[in-house]
C-alpha cells in the first residue's frame, strides 16, 4: 500500500480530514470560498515544499471500497504494524493500554479485539444511514444499562464485552483476529449497506455477527433507555478489529497526529471546517514553517477520505517550480479533492 513514511527521519505531522472531498469537480463558488480563506502559513508551506499526491489503494480495490481511512493506515504503518485494510487493531491496542488480559478459550489463541460503538441507524426512503454516535450523548448510567442488557447475548456467542468509555466498549474473541470491519468514521452519515461486516455475502464469523446485530436491534427497540430519548439507540457498530502483531515491521516512528479538523469534517460543515483550519494554520503550520527555516527536516501529510498529500521540506522539484511560475498556487488546489467514482 502506498503509504509514505519518512526516509531520513524528518519530523512527521499527520492531519486527518485536512482535505475537503467534493462529490464532483469543484464549482467556481467552492473555489472562491477556499481561496478567500486566510491560511498564510499553509500557503507558504505548500509553496516552498515538495508535494506528492498518493491515492489510497487496498488489496480489495481502490478507495471507494477501502474500509480503513488513509490517516489510520499512516498511523498503523508508523507503529510498525502490517497495514491490512479493515484489520488495524485499534481495539487490541486500547485493551493493552488498559491492561486487559482476556481469558482465552483455547491455549495460544490470539488476543483479538474489536470496538462496539452503540449508535443510531436512521431509516429514510428505504436506506439506513449511520448517525454520529456523539449525537447520542450517552452518559454513564445509560451505558451501564445497555451493557448489562447486551453483554449476555454477546457471551452466548463467544464474545466477551468490557466497558471502556460511555457508548463504546471492547469486545474480545479469538475469531476477531481476521474479520475486516469498516472504520466507524468511514460510515458516519452514509448508507450502511456497503460497509456491513461481511459485505454482500457474509459467512462464518461475519454471518454470526450480523445475526447478533439483528438481535440487538430487536432488544433495543423496546429497551427502557429509549423511552424518553429524542434520538434512539437502536444498533451497534463493530470496528477496530484484529490482534496486535507479535513483532513489528520496524521500530515505531514518532508522529504528531492533529485531530482538530475531524468533527467539522464529519458534520460536513465547510465553513466551520475552514474556521478550524485557521487554528491549525497558526498552531501547527506556523511551527512547522519555523522549524523548516531553522534547517529541521519536516514532513506534513494532509489526509482526506481516499488519498493523502505529502509535503516535504526539501525544495520543490523543477516541474513544480515551473508550474508554480505559470499557475500560482491557490488554496483550492491544496485542500479540495474530488471523490473517486464508485
Amino acid at each position: 500500500m502506498p503509504f509514505v513514511l519518512p526516509a531520513s527521519n524528518p519530523a512527521l505531522t499527520v492531519l486527518p480530514y485536512a482535505l475537503w472531498t467534493a462529490q464532483e469537480p469543484r464549482p467556481s463558488a467552492l473555489t472562491q470560498v477556499f481561496n478567500n480563506a486566510a491560511l498564510p502559513n499553509l500557503c507558504a508551506w505548500a509553496g516552498q515544499s515538495q508535494r506528492r499526491v498518493v491515492a489510497q489503494e487496498t488489496p480489495t480495490g481502490w478507495a471507494p471500497a477501502a474500509l480503513s481511512l488513509p490517516h489510520e493506515c499512516l498511523q498503523a504503518q508508523a507503529l510498525g504494524w502490517p497495514v491490512v485494510d479493515g484489520c488495524l487493531p485499534w481495539a487490541a491496542q486500547r485493551a493493552a493500554e488498559l491492561g486487559l488480559k482476556a481469558a482465552l478459550s483455547e491455549p495460544g489463541a490470539p488476543a483479538a479485539w474489536g470496538f462496539i460503538s452503540v449508535c443510531n441507524w436512521q431509516v429514510s426512503n428505504g436506506q439506513v444511514t449511520l448517525g454520529h454516535p456523539a449525537q447520542l450523548a450517552v452518559d454513564d448510567a445509560t451505558d451501564l444499562a445497555l451493557f448489562n442488557a447486551m453483554a449476555p447475548f454477546f457471551a452466548e456467542d463467544g464474545f466477551t464485552l468490557h466497558r471502556d468509555v460511555p457508548g463504546r466498549w471492547l469486545v474480545h474473541s479469538p475469531v476477531l483476529v481476521d474479520v475486516p470491519t469498516a472504520s466507524l468514521e468511514r460510515v458516519i452519515g452514509r448508507n450502511i449497506d456497503p460497509w456491513l461486516v461481511g459485505g454482500d455475502a457474509p459467512n462464518g464469523t461475519a454471518k454470526l455477527l450480523r445475526r447478533l446485530q439483528n438481535e440487538m436491534q430487536m432488544l433495543l427497540y423496546t429497551h427502557a433507555v429509549n423511552a424518553h430519548r429524542a434520538l434512539s439507540i437502536n444498533s451497534f457498530w463493530l470496528h477496530g478489529t484484529g490482534a496486535l502483531p507479535v513483532s513489528l515491521a520496524h521500530d515505531p516512528v514518532p508522529v504528531n497526529v492533529v485531530n482538530h479538523l475531524r468533527d467539522s469534517a464529519l458534520q460536513q460543515d465547510l465553513m466551520a471546517w475552514l474556521d478550524v483550519w485557521k487554528v491549525v494554520d497558526s498552531e501547527v503550520m506556523a511551527p512547522v514553517l519555523a522549524a523548516a527555516a531553522q534547517g529541521q527536516a519536516q514532513r506534513v501529510v494532509l489526509c482526506g477520505e481516499h488519498e493523502h498529500h505529502v509535503f516535504d521540506s526539501a525544495k520543490p522539484g523543477l516541474w513544480q517550480r515551473l508550474r508554480g511560475h505559470f499557475k500560482p498556487l491557490t488554496l483550492d488546489t491544496v485542500l479540495a479533492v474530488t471523490a473517486p467514482k464508485e
